[in-house]
């Protein structure tokens, strides 16, 4: 499963939906849960939205192969 970090880049919480129709809470800028992990296939309009006005980033994680 592919999977990616959604980072947090205001310094304020932020809530955003999923297209699985779950939500995601991000705390401020530099607290430990503002930043969290989904799968790539839930990354919303609303992410992608917030992504291109640079309140979030999103990171794809890479997968480890054996």
């Amino acid at each position: 499963m592919n999977e990616v970090l959604i980072r947090n880049l205001c310094n304020g919480p932020r809530d955003y939906p999923l297209k699985n129709g779950e939500s995601i809470y991000l705390a401020s800028k530099g607290h430990p849960s503002s930043v969290t992990k989904i799968s790539k296939e839930n990354i919303s309009e609303a992410l992608n939205s917030a992504e291109k006005k640079r309140l979030i980033s999103i990171e794809e994680l890479q997968e480890a192969f054996e």
